[in-house]
């Protein structure tokens, strides 16, 4: 502004011919716009952009996406999290197709069905950009591939390889043709084997115009039989090559089993601050960071079918549960949420590992509360509860009617079940009258319960 300020009032000076009272007035009540103007004018600039944007999401949402997808290519965090915004969105988010995929990402539609998004062939691994371009460009000029064979006749480019089109195939990019990825995976070799006899014959073709001579050709590619791909291996493969799972999620069969006792991820941000919260999913990125006296400390990244969270495991924590952290692993957490607006990360308490036979048990053992013990200094800011002693074998049998309970009679009560000396609490505040310790009896019998008022 100061240098503003010089040549305006040489302006009004020079040119103007305007007085310099009425130059200093002027100035004066221009000055003090600088302290807002710019942020106003900013404000209403990116409210307008906001509003277009909005716009364009509420309806035409599958273009939108597809758009902010296509921005987003090659960063596949970011591309992870648009696609769960599609599904919240019920957009479809499809594998990549010989017979459907352009380079990049793009909306597919058929006449009276809703638009879905096709993946790219380029967002596949080891599959480069220019046999990408060959495979496209054949099938726009020439129409869609009939058949498997058909494929290898017409794309007899040298980077349809080995590598290539294991990927292709392990992405489900030619599933198009019928067969399964397990099979199609264990004839690699045979269809190498197919697309070299065709290369040959173009050879002896073009030879045999002199010699009068000609190969045969097989007419279909040979497959041998082999095992379908189980749904673990196809996001393993989906994952290792695309960066994210897309014919199902690691973790949805667990959600089916666990729906009950977990806060979805993309509902965290909504969770009361400062509280204790049960999450689920597979860990997606680990991070170790040593801090000043030495320890480790991980900054890691959680997933389900409906998103993410960043969680952070203090290094205390981490020495109790150091054999948890693998990326891969299928996990619930029980931790709290942040403080302070703006910190969406989750403070991690515990972990516990799953797998298809303990999921029902760690699921009522966190809807029991088993799973997340409150600190005691924080038990002691407690100043009515009610404890209640059982045994381990009592949890599986008593955990879904002491919920039910728990959930019918609200109140001021915090609720702590003491096992084996152990107090764990119940994430629920119950009113302890004549109607509810008569439910109580009902379900744990003679049991010792304890009233702190």
């Amino acid at each position: 502004m100061a240098k503003q300020k010089v040549q305006f009032y040489d302006g009004c000076k020079n040119i103007g011919k305007v007085e310099k009272h009425i130059v200093d007035e002027l100035w004066h009540a221009i000055e003090p716009f600088a302290a807002y103007g710019f942020n106003k004018a900013h404000a209403a600039s990116y409210g307008i952009v906001a509003y277009q944007t909005a716009y364009m999401k509420a309806h035409y949402p599958v273009q939108y996406m597809t758009s902010i997808l296509r921005a987003e290519f090659g960063d596949t965090d970011k591309v992870s999290v648009i696609v769960a915004e599609c599904r919240r969105m019920n957009i479809e988010v499809l594998p990549p197709d010989v017979n459907e995929s352009f380079k990049n990402f793009a909306m597919v539609s058929k006449q009276g069905e809703p638009g879905r998004i096709r993946f790219g062939l380029s967002a596949i691994k080891n599959v480069g950009e220019h046999i990408c371009e060959v495979i496209y460009r054949e099938r726009k000029n020439n129409g869609q591939y009939t058949s498997l064979e058909n494929l290898f006749e017409r794309v007899t480019d040298k980077d349809l390889n080995k590598k290539s089109i294991e990927s292709l195939v392990k992405v489900g990019a030619m599933d198009c043709f019928g067969y399964d990825r397990g099979l199609l995976l264990a004839n690699v070799q045979n269809m190498l084997g197919y697309s070299k006899q065709i290369k040959e014959h173009a050879l002896t073709n073009q030879a045999s115009l002199f010699s009068g001579t000609s190969i045969a050709v097989d007419n279909k590619v040979t497959l041998k039989n082999a095992s379908d791909a189980t749904m673990d291996e196809k996001l393993e493969w989906e994952k290792s090559l695309l960066g994210i799972y897309l014919s199902s999620h690691p973790f949805a069969w667990y959600n089916t089993i666990m729906a009950d006792a977990l806060t979805p991820l993309s509902e965290t941000e909504y969770h009361p601050r400062d509280e204790w919260i049960v999450i689920g999913g597979v860990i997606d990125k680990l991070v170790k960071k040593i801090t000043k006296k030495g320890s480790i400390m991980i900054f890691a990244t959680l997933q389900d079918q409906t998103g993410r969270v960043e969680m952070l495991v203090f290094p205390k924590t981490f020495e109790q549960t150091r054999t948890m952290w693998e990326e891969g692993k299928v996990v619930c957490v029980v931790g709290k949420t942040p403080k302070e607006e703006g910190d969406d990360k989750i403070f991690v308490e515990n972990v516990y590992a799953l797998n298809h036979q303990n999921a029902e048990q760690i699921a009522r053992q966190v809807k029991l509360g088993q799973a997340g013990s409150i600190p005691k200094k924080q038990r002691k800011k407690q100043e009515q509860c009610l404890v209640i002693q059982l045994e381990e074998a009592d949890v599986p049998i008593m955990a879904q009617p002491l919920n039910e309970l728990f959930a019918m009679h609200d109140g001021t009560y915090a609720v702590y079940i003491d096992i084996a000396g152990k107090k764990i609490r119940v994430p629920y505040k119950i009113e302890y009258s004549d109607e509810f310790k008569e439910g109580l009896k009902n379900i744990i019998g003679n049991k010792p319960v304890f009233l702190h008022k």
